[in-house]
């Protein structure tokens, strides 16, 4: 019975065919034929084979397309459509994390802030906190600090030391906020920062977490910002007085004396100065944000004369940048760092100089507009006939 042959045997060579000796005795080699390295394949065998390689060529492209639109979709879904507002899921994101420190910030007013300063922030033993003229430019368009007078970074120096920033009064009763001089950490104080500027159109829930006693839960409320942002001052409205009282307290600090520069305005020019021989006023620019007087208090206002003029003389004490500028109430609040209004340059330190003849109508401010400093570091002419 023979074996199935494969058609990879070993054939002897046809007659004819040159045959080489062997090495070893002269023996007669054997080889393969040229028709024992043929394979057939069947018809069938073959289509598989191409059916699997294009197979295998469309999911390569499908994968490949895959890639290529997901990565826009994702792309577009990370930082949204460029003409849809509010489209990005990393704004979208951002703006629920900044409802959730608002909504905190409310709690740790609640808890901390609002029996000197009213739970709706109307003010008491502590000035009011909702008054639209001091939150007016607290924050710019892009969210940053702005140069209104309850911005972030003024809120942020008052909660660090407490009510001697404001007004110089070591005997102040607000208390330094900030660990380790207070009992709150740094993420508390900018929780707390979010909700005293945020916009009416800020919108959380507040759960109350505590009952008082034989009362029962009170159910969530929703509550907003006091911010108005769509509230714009007169023009001829006089800016927030940059040191608050309570007017039922003690007041400290005494009024100008009659011709002097002044901390606190309500006094007198006996001696208006003229351009040959300027009045001389000398203030100092500190590193804890104030501009005072040559007494050492707190220069929140100026009194002038009606066209006289006056020479500052500014020693700038803090090894950081400050300048001094003059200007309308109106303007100076929004003035850049860099401007051409009356004043110093900007300086790191030294004394700078300049004149100013004091206009006959209008009101007007002296103040630091380095960015950040104008909400601690400026204060009013007090123009008098």
């Amino acid at each position: 019975m023979s074996e199935e042959r494969t058609g990879r045997e070993l054939a002897r060579r046809e007659e004819g065919r040159d045959v080489a000796p062997s090495a070893a005795g002269g023996l007669e080699r054997f080889d393969a034929g040229p028709e024992a390295h043929v394979v057939g394949l069947t018809e069938e065998r073959a289509a598989q084979i191409v059916r699997q390689s294009g197979n295998a060529r469309s999911l390569s492209f499908l994968a490949l397309l895959l890639i290529v639109l997901f990565i826009p979709i994702y792309w577009f879904y990370d930082i949204g459509i460029p003409t849809i507002q509010g489209s990005s899921r990393l704004d979208q994101e951002k703006q629920r994390q900044y409802v959730t420190d608002v909504a905190r910030g409310y709690e740790l007013f609640l808890n901390n802030c609002a029996t000197c300063h009213g739970t709706n922030g109307e003010g008491g033993v502590g000035p009011p906190l909702n008054d639209q003229a001091k939150l007016y430019n607290a924050l710019t368009a892009t969210g940053l600090p702005g140069p209104g007078h309850l911005n972030p970074n003024y809120i942020k120096a008052v909660l660090t030391y407490g009510g001697r920033y404001v007004c110089g009064d070591p005997a102040s009763k607000m208390p330094a906020w900030l660990e380790p001089n207070g009992p709150l950490n740094y993420r508390q104080v900018e929780e707390l920062i979010a909700f005293l500027t945020a916009s009416k159109e800020t919108k959380f829930v507040h759960a109350p977490e505590h009952a008082a006693p034989g009362e029962t839960l009170p159910p969530p409320e929703e509550k907003t910002g006091w911010r108005d942002p769509a509230y714009k001052p007169a023009a001829d409205a006089p800016s927030p007085p940059a040191c608050w009282r309570d007017p039922d307290g003690p007041q400290y600090g005494p009024n100008p004396s009659p011709g002097s520069g002044g901390s606190g305005g309500g006094g007198t020019v006996d001696k208006p100065g003229t351009p040959e021989a300027p009045r001389v006023i000398k203030l100092k620019e500190t590193a804890s944000l104030t501009i005072t007087d040559e007494a050492g208090q707190k220069a929140t206002a100026i009194t002038v004369k009606k066209g006289e003029t006056v020479r500052f003389e500014v020693e700038n004490t803090a090894g950081f940048i400050h300048n001094l500028k003059v200007g309308p109430a109106d303007q100076l609040p929004t003035a850049p760092q860099e401007n051409d209004l009356p004043g110093t340059p900007v300086f790191s330190s030294g004394v700078q100089s300049f004149s100013w003849t004091v206009p006959g109508s209008g009101s007007y401010q002296f103040a630091c507009t380095v960015i950040g400093h104008y909400s601690p570091m400026h204060g009013d002419f007090q123009i008098v006939d």
